[in-house]
């Protein structure tokens, strides 16, 4: 399936309804013309990296001289350019106390303009610490957090987005190093109250670092606050994914799936594992998009979320990097399912998304559910 988004009503359509956002990766929701400006009026340069994604030098001028350039290398993701280098982009303009905020803020008036209403946005805070070899930051894993947080919170009055973070373990770091980072997630978890973080989850190269090895970290939080999800069953073949998908579960009490690219296939093959998660309510947090643009899977069809959702699999779809590729809005995601499978999948998976939200309180899901419903039949969904 290609990605074509000429029916221009539909998708106009799909912008107007509010959403919820539970898989999407802060450095991975700036927008580059924000990004831009941001290096500009600071008076920073931006290079391309010294090397292509297949090892070969980059010849010639390196410096990135216009929005247009910046464009360009982001569209190179995985093509010409390591995933690490066009994620840098935006990862060193986040290594100051007042970075933070400034990308909180540039955050959450872009989900605004998205009708996101929530958004458990994820990151990584040893990327934006003393700790990240490659960044220039000084701050601890702590101060990161708090001023993240604070930066959400003047997000919020300005643009009226409720962001509740989830804190990331990237797959590269050691298990002392994963613990590190739970334990400032715990320092600051949400207790319903007050702002916070709403849960840990684990994120980067799949083959290389299975869940297990996270395990401990993971075992850190039984007993707390916060949920745990895993990017589990995206980069690696079926039998991986499938181990990883156990693992995640049952050794690290998943509460959330990231991708599960074949999780469909277990509806016959592995019923119980289906079944656990419809009894415990374990959310798949879907990124169709992510995936067609990465190369995981060849057709937003193959991962038959409409056979999830009548299994009663609670699917949720999400933008996951929606900065990092063209067409990665909110709205082009609910497009791909929506004429793939109609509008009652949409309904569905929306009101998936207010349900299992982890910030939002039962009084909260019953007033975004009929705000919902209003817009569901403004817009022509349902009747």
């Amino acid at each position: 399936m290609s990605l074509q988004f000429d029916d221009i009503d539909y998708l106009e359509r799909l912008r107007q309804l509010p959403n919820a956002q539970l898989h999407l990766h802060w450095d991975g929701c700036i927008p580059f013309e924000f990004l831009w400006d941001h290096y500009k009026d600071q008076g920073r340069k931006l290079y391309l990296p010294e090397r292509h994604l297949n090892g070969e030098a980059v010849k010639g001028d390196r410096e990135i001289k216009s929005l247009a350039e910046l464009v360009q290398f982001r569209d190179g993701l995985l093509k010409q350019w390591n995933i690490g280098d066009v994620f840098d982009v935006s990862v060193m303009a986040m290594q100051t106390r007042e970075e933070l905020k400034t990308m909180a803020i540039a955050a959450c008036e872009y989900l605004s303009s998205q009708n996101t209403f929530y958004a458990e946005l994820r990151f990584a805070p040893w990327l934006h610490s003393q700790y990240y070899e490659r960044g220039t930051s000084k701050l601890s894993l702590n101060e990161v957090i708090e001023a993240s947080l604070k930066g959400f919170e003047e997000g919020e009055r300005q643009f009226g987005v409720n962001v509740k973070p989830t804190i990331c373990i990237t797959r590269d770091l050691s298990p002392d190093d994963a613990k590190k980072v739970v334990e400032a997630a715990l320092n600051f978890q949400y207790d319903g109250k007050r702002r916070g973080v709403v849960g840990i989850d684990l994120a980067g190269y799949e083959p290389s670092f299975p869940p297990e090895l996270f395990s401990e970290a993971f075992s850190t939080t039984f007993g707390s606050n916060l949920k745990r999800t895993i990017h589990a069953d995206e980069m690696v073949d079926k039998k991986q994914g499938v181990k990883n998908l156990y693992t995640s579960l049952f050794g690290l009490r998943a509460d959330g799936i990231g991708h599960g690219i074949h999780l469909h296939e277990l509806i016959d093959e592995n019923p119980d594992l289906i079944q656990i998660m419809k009894i415990l309510d374990i959310r798949l947090e879907s990124n169709p998009i992510s995936v067609l643009t990465t190369g995981f899977v060849k057709d937003a069809a193959d991962l038959h979320l409409d056979k999830l959702v009548e299994s009663g699999v609670k699917v949720t779809v999400n933008a996951d990097d929606p900065a990092m590729w063209p067409n990665g809005d909110p709205a082009h995601s609910l497009y791909v399912v929506g004429k793939l499978y109609g509008d009652k999948f949409v309904e569905t998976v929306l009101r998936n998304s207010i349900d299992s939200a982890w910030g939002l309180s039962e009084q909260g899901k019953l007033y975004h559910n009929e705000l919902l419903t209003i817009n569901l039949k403004s817009n022509g969904f349902i009747q």
